[in-house]
C-alpha cells in the first residue's frame, strides 16, 4: 500500500520563496554595489585623466592664451579668479590687445548708453545681454551733475567732469579708469572761440592706446586764415602736446565719428572732414555732388557699424522712407547700401500718429551679418532688423518726441579688456 503523500505546509512554501527572493535580491544589490563602484573607479579614472589634461592645459604658458583668447570677456573677467597665473594673463596689456584682435566678439556692440533728458543718463543692452554696466565706480571722482559723456569708442568712454579742460578716461567693463592732467593754456595760441570738441580716438585691433583730442578756434601772431588749436593727449606717453591746423573748407564739427584710423566730421558743402590720428593732420576732401548731402539738421544718424561709415539722412523730419550711404573705404565718395521703408514698423504702433522717431545706432546682428538700426520711437526703444524686417522692443522709456535721445548724444558700449 502506496504511503499517504505529505502534505506540504503553506506557510513553509511562503517562507522558502521569501528566502530565495531575499537571497536574489542580496545578490543583486551585490551585483549593484559592484557595478557601482567600477563605475566609481571608471570615473575616478576619467576624473584623473581630464585632470591631468587640464594640468597639462594650465602649465603650458603657450598653448593656454590661445584657449583663452577664444573666451568672451565677461568669462575672462571671472576666470581672473582661478589661480594667480591666470589673473597676471588675463590682466596683461598684451593679453588685452591680441584678445580684441582673435575673439570675433570683441567688435560687437553689446549696448548704448544715452542721454533721454538733458541730465538723466540711460541704457539699453542688445543681442540678450542683461544689462550694461553700471559707472558707480566712478562716483568718487565724479562731479556730480557737472560729469558727463562726451565720446565713446571701441570699449572705452570718456567723461568731462566739472567743465573747463577736466577728462576721465574708463572702461566700463573692467572698471578701471584715470582722471587725465590739464593739457595747460597755449604760449603760442589764442584760443577766439572756445573749445567746441573733445573726442577719443582708439583702435584695439591697431594699438593699445589711445588718443584725446581738444579742439578749439585759435588766432596766432602770423596767422591770418581760419585756424585751429588742437590738444592732443596720448596714453602712451601720458601727455599732452598742441598743434595748429588750418581749417578746410566748409566746416561743421558737431557730428563725428572715429572710423579708419580718423576722425570724420559731418559736412554739407561736398567737403568730407577728417583728422588722421596717427599723422596728426587735418584734411578736407571735396565729394561728388551725388549723391547730394544734406543739411546737418537732416541727418538721422552718422556713424561706424561693422568697420563701415554710415550715414541716414531725410528731407522731411517726418520722412518714413530713407536711404543708408556708406563711405569708401578710401573717403572719395558715398555710395547707397540700403532703401528703408519705415511705413511696417510704424503700423506696430497703432497708437502713434505723430511720425517721429530717432536713430540711435547702426549695429551687426547677433550673427555679425545683419543690420539693425535701434530707433527711439513711440515712447520705446526697439531693435529693427533690416534683414529679417523684424522688431524687437528692447526698453521703454515712458516719454515721447520732447524727451527721445538722439544719435549724438548715444554712446557705444563694447565688451573689452583694454587698459586706460
Amino acid at each position: 500500500m502506496a504511503k499517504p503523500s505529505k502534505l506540504k505546509n503553506p506557510s513553509e512554501d511562503a517562507t522558502y520563496e521569501a528566502s530565495n527572493s531575499f537571497e536574489e535580491d542580496d545578490e543583486a544589490k551585490t551585483d549593484k554595489k559592484l557595478t557601482r563602484k567600477s563605475r566609481k573607479v571608471d570615473i575616478s579614472c576619467i576624473l584623473s585623466e581630464d585632470s591631468q589634461a587640464l594640468e597639462v592645459v594650465v602649465s603650458n604658458e603657450d598653448l593656454l592664451p590661445e584657449i583663452l583668447f577664444l573666451v568672451p570677456v565677461k568669462p575672462l573677467l571671472k576666470f581672473k579668479c582661478v589661480s594667480k597665473q591666470w589673473y597676471s594673463l588675463i590682466t596683461d596689456s598684451k593679453f588685452a590687445s591680441n584678445h580684441s584682435r582673435r575673439n570675433p566678439s570683441s567688435s560687437l556692440i553689446s549696448g548704448i548708453y544715452f542721454y533721454d533728458k538733458p541730465l538723466a543718463l540711460n541704457s539699453v543692452s542688445l543681442h540678450g545681454h542683461l544689462s550694461l554696466p553700471t559707472l558707480a565706480f566712478l562716483d568718487p571722482v565724479r562731479k556730480g551733475s557737472e560729469s558727463r559723456v562726451v565720446d565713446s569708442c571701441n570699449g572705452l568712454m570718456m567723461f568731462s567732469n566739472g567743465g573747463g579742460m577736466h577728462y576721465i578716461v574708463c572702461n566700463p567693463t573692467t572698471q578701471k579708469y584715470i582722471t587725465l592732467p590739464e593739457p595747460g593754456r597755449s604760449t603760442t595760441y589764442r584760443s577766439v572761440g572756445g573749445q567746441f570738441g573733445a573726442y577719443l580716438a582708439f583702435d584695439p585691433l591697431k594699438s593699445l592706446y589711445y588718443k584725446v583730442l581738444l579742439i578749439s578756434h585759435h588766432s596766432g601772431v602770423k596767422e591770418s586764415s581760419d585756424s585751429y588749436l588742437i590738444h592732443i593727449y596720448s596714453s602712451k606717453t601720458a601727455s599732452w602736446k598742441e598743434i595748429h591746423a588750418k581749417a578746410p573748407l566748409g566746416g561743421s564739427y558737431y557730428c563725428r565719428v572715429f572710423w579708419n584710423g580718423a576722425i570724420h566730421w559731418m559736412n554739407h558743402d561736398n567737403v568730407h572732414i577728417r583728422f588722421d590720428v596717427d599723422t596728426e593732420n587735418l584734411m578736407g576732401t571735396v565729394m561728388p555732388k551725388v549723391p547730394n548731402i544734406l543739411a546737418e539738421e537732416k541727418t538721422r544718424f552718422f556713424g561706424e557699424c561693422g568697420g563701415s561709415l554710415l550715414l541716414i539722412q531725410t528731407r522731411e523730419y517726418a520722412a518714413l522712407r530713407f536711404r543708408i550711404l556708406e563711405m569708401e573705404k578710401d573717403c572719395c565718395c558715398w555710395i547707397v547700401k540700403y532703401r528703408v521703408n519705415m511705413m511696417p514698423t510704424y503700423s506696430v504702433f497703432h497708437h502713434v500718429y505723430y511720425r517721429d522717431f530717432r536713430v540711435l545706432c547702426c549695429a551687426n546682428g547677433s550673427d555679425g551679418k545683419d543690420l539693425v538700426l535701434v530707433l527711439a520711437i513711440a515712447g520705446k526703444v526697439i531693435a529693427y532688423n533690416l534683414n529679417l524686417k523684424s522688431v524687437k522692443v528692447l526698453l521703454s522709456l515712458h516719454c515721447y518726441s520732447d524727451c527721445l535721445p538722439i544719435y549724438h548724444s548715444t554712446y557705444r558700449f563694447i565688451e573689452s579688456l583694454s587698459p586706460v
